[in-house]
């Protein structure tokens, strides 16, 4: 006598798949989540440039990529010119132009923003500009200047703090001469131990510890502000000159 006859088997054929259906129902739930999910953290890929040849993917689950960007282009991507251009402008009306690239060439400025200090993109109050050490594949510095001053109310807060006649129109000048002279090219090199200092320190610092940090961070600063003051003078000096005027 057969042990299963074929109506038995169907049976429990049936029975298998009714109660699996719940299961299989899930799965197919969850696995549409997922892939809606990824669909929707896809769209969330970002490119940004760090130099000329190195890029940051900010990819989903991965996180931060760096990539080395492909070989130079011949040729121009003309709405890569049309933003260019546009930001040409922006710092045309902040400082002397040739000024700012002759000495971002010369003391390895990588770029130059005007991003503010907040995660936002904001600036905190008070904020006229920074610098940071750059990220990028050349190494170098990231200047940020602030483009929304009040150029007189800051001046006179200048020349109170440092003694020196400085024109609205000079401001901005002068502020990125001051980063500049945050560069060890300047001479600055307590910058880079007092931002080390500053990160290594942490957060709880005692009595004598944060007084030693004050007092590096002070000389940094004399030092940024002497090295943008001769600058500023010099650069005046090669204005009078290409004018015509005698010294």
């Amino acid at each position: 006598e057969e042990l299963f006859s074929g109506e038995t088997l169907g049976r429990y054929a049936s029975m298998q798949l009714t109660g699996s259906s719940p299961l299989f129902m899930i799965l197919g739930f969850l696995l549409g989540l997922g892939v809606v999910y990824f669909l929707v953290r896809i769209k969330k890929i970002t490119v940004n440039r760090l130099d000329d040849r190195t890029l940051v993917l900010k990819l989903p689950f991965l996180g931060c990529v760096e990539a080395n960007g492909p070989t130079k282009y011949q040729g121009l991507f003309v709405r890569n010119v049309s933003e260019t251009l546009n930001k040409v402008k922006l710092f045309q009306g902040l400082m002397d132009f040739d000024l700012m690239l002759r000495y971002a060439q010369d003391y390895n400025i990588n770029y130059i923003g005007v991003e503010g200090d907040n995660p936002d993109g904001s600036w905190s109050k008070g904020r006229l500009a920074y610098s940071t050490l750059s990220k990028g594949h050349n190494g170098g510095y990231d200047i940020f200047l602030n483009p929304d001053l009040d150029r007189d109310v800051v001046c006179s807060r200048l020349k109170e703090e440092l003694g020196l006649d400085i024109k609205p129109e000079e401001l901005h000048t002068f502020l990125f001469l001051h980063e500049i002279g945050h560069t060890r090219k300047a001479g600055n090199d307590c910058y880079i131990s007092a931002r080390l200092n500053h990160s290594l320190s942490g957060g709880r610092r005692s009595v004598r510890r944060r007084r030693e940090l004050k007092l590096l961070h002070s000389k940094v600063e004399r030092f940024a502000d002497d090295f943008a003051i001769k600058e500023l003078l010099k650069w005046r000096g090669s204005q009078l000159l290409d004018s015509g005027y005698p010294l």
